[in-house]
């Protein structure tokens, strides 16, 4: 199971954490930016249901304030051109970003600026807001012949975030719970192939429970969420199989 961990875990990376590098200044007044790849900026379902994202440079400095971060700027995209690399938003930049300042582009989710995607726990993690993918359990059902099962996966997404005895730390981590539920809640059809096997998400797929909470991690209390998900995977394998083999080649 192994190729679908790391599966879910590359697609949250891509749709929690994308970022790109700006390639020309952009002026305050201006209504887009360009820059050196915007691949991973043009999911149109994610860009209306997600669309904040953030510019930073290495000026920006701070944690999350309540009204966003300290030298950056919280914008909502509202188209992508991928040919011409040009990211267009709904309303106009407050502040000039400039190239020789290394100014970026990240995605945003909930207005927050999700620092991981980890398989694992939370004695890995050293950066928050991070999302843990915690493997939970696998039931196997054998349904058809030569060699294929049925796999309903449970796995556990944790979200956690810093000075969790805040209002703020509330506040992002329900606003990040919203956008990785709506993830989960569309079908992943997640498809990873290699010479034994081919894995597929293909239905069933959904967020079943969701649970809030506080932690303590050292000194410091982190506000928790954990969202249970359940897959189906169909899988067709057939390790031992070469016409020498077969019970009937078909021949």
């Amino acid at each position: 199971m192994y190729n679908i961990y790391k599966a879910i875990q590359h697609r949250m990376q891509k749709f929690l954490m994308a970022e790109a590098t700006l390639t020309a200044n952009a002026s305050a007044g201006d209504g887009s930016i360009t820059v050196d790849d915007a691949t991973l900026f043009d999911f149109e379902g994610l860009n209306g249901h997600v669309p904040t994202v953030i510019l930073m440079d290495n000026n920006t400095t701070g944690k999350r304030l309540g009204s966003g971060y300290a030298g950056a700027e919280l914008i909502d995209v509202s188209s992508v051109d991928t040919d011409t690399n040009i990211i267009t938003f709904s309303t106009n930049l407050q502040r000039n970003w400039l190239t020789s300042a290394t100014s970026v582009v990240m995605r945003a989710p909930g207005s927050t600026v999700v620092k991981k995607v980890v398989i694992g726990d939370l004695a890995v993690i050293k950066q928050f807001p991070t999302i843990c993918v915690v493997p939970t359990n696998e039931t196997l059902d054998w349904f058809t012949m030569p060699g294929g099962t049925r796999e309903t996966v449970t796995i556990d997404f944790m979200i956690y975030a810093e000075e969790g005895d805040t209002e703020t730390a509330t506040e992002e981590v329900l606003r990040l719970t919203e956008v990785v539920k709506w993830i989960l809640m569309s079908n992943l059809h997640i498809q990873e192939r290699n010479a034994d096997s081919v894995y597929a998400v293909t239905s069933k797929a959904m967020v079943s429970n969701i649970d809030y909470g506080m932690i303590q991690k050292g000194s410091e209390f982190l506000k928790a969420v954990k969202l249970t998900w359940t897959g189906e995977l169909y899988m067709q394998r057939d390790y031992m199989y070469s016409n020498a083999t077969a019970l009937y080649t078909g021949q």
